[in-house]
């Protein structure tokens, strides 16, 4: 199946130039991005190929664009509300891209249903980073193998701890997370992949889901939810690697964990933690869980504290002690080449 098309037509050449290297830039949906300065150059591609989404300049707007073969319009607006385009959403047009291609996919998110996954899609490996011990490095590892694999590959992280700290650690709160993607795919009136795609954040070159600002948000997301998010990334996204940073207040955390290919579970070495990992296995062969045991990788990670906060602190995560143990780890352990970014 072709890539969806998705359409600029702005008459301020410098502006739909730049909004189109941002939407370029998104990982979670595959589409390809087109720029037109005229009506008359929309018109001549249209007669040939159908758009699935033009965003067009509201001075640009006119009753031609309305038949041409377009499948979705939202017109960007320079502030004044015109009444002749009430038929379309609107979104502010001088607006931060990021802010603005989140609106814009939300608004095209409960539009469209999902589509059929794309022929060229390689297969998506989903990774769970989970332990029963506190305060052993777990989130660290997590960010920085995301960072490394992400040099290669196209990755999203998706927190899953009631208390993820990430406002505070970014030094910023996301417009949408994770409760609001969830909420949606309640609904099921539109396409999660994209209403994904109007939360998705980055950071550096991973692509991560802002997590749940409150523990009973997270609490409330049922096990067949998050099975339905896998399967639509799995089929609609173009992700290759999804990981999985997973807490305690996830419901039914082994089903969960089952669904995923691999598992990695940092330790600690003090008798504690070994009590409570003693405890954990016994627990999952008696429930009958020795799947999850059989791919599970055990890691006594090394002490991961990074400096400070702020947009650039997973540069440092990269650079420092736990980088160089996931870059050993990845290639040792789970067949990771350096040189094309795979995990086996």
């Amino acid at each position: 199946m072709k890539k969806q098309k998705f359409a600029i037509l702005d008459m301020e050449e410098a502006y739909a130039c730049n909004l189109m290297e941002y939407l370029a830039d998104r990982q979670s949906v595959p589409f390809e991005t087109l720029v037109f300065g005229s009506v008359e150059a929309l018109r001549a591609f249209t007669e040939q190929s159908a758009l699935d989404l033009l965003l067009v300049s509201d001075k640009m707007m006119c009753d031609e664009i309305r038949h041409m073969n377009i499948r979705r319009i939202i017109v960007l607006s320079e502030g004044e509300i015109l009444q002749d385009h009430d038929e379309y959403p609107l979104v502010y047009k001088y607006q931060s891209s990021e802010s603005l291609v989140a609106e814009v996919m939300s608004c095209y998110a409960r539009q469209e249903m999902a589509q059929p996954a794309f022929l060229a899609k390689k297969n998506m490996t989903v990774c769970a980073v989970y332990s029963p011990v506190g305060r052993c490095g777990k989130t660290c590892f997590a960010l920085t193998m995301g960072q490394i694999l992400a040099q290669n590959r196209t990755v999203l992280y998706i927190n899953m701890e009631g208390y993820a700290g990430f406002s505070a650690l970014l030094d910023g709160r996301a417009p949408s997370d994770i409760s609001d993607v969830m909420y949606f795919l309640r609904q099921n009136r539109g396409s999660v992949i994209m209403k994904l795609n109007s939360a998705v954040q980055k950071m550096g070159r991973l692509d991560y889901l802002p997590p749940a600002q409150s523990p009973q948000d997270l609490r409330e997301i049922r096990m067949e939810e998050w099975s339905r998010l896998l399967e639509e990334l799995a089929a609609y996204s173009s992700y290759e690697t999804v990981i999985l940073d997973v807490g305690n207040l996830v419901d039914e955390v082994f089903a969960l964990l089952a669904q995923c290919d691999v598992i990695y579970m940092p330790t600690c070495a003090d008798l504690l933690s070994k009590a409570k990992i003693e405890q954990y296995e016994r627990l999952l062969r008696e429930m009958e869980y020795t799947e999850i045991l059989e791919k599970t990788h055990k890691l006594l990670l090394p002490f991961c504290m990074p400096p400070a906060q702020g947009e650039y602190f997973w540069e440092q995560l990269t650079a420092g002690e736990m980088g160089d143990y996931v870059r050993r780890l990845l290639k040792q352990e789970a067949g990771y080449d350096p040189g094309t970014g795979g995990i086996s």
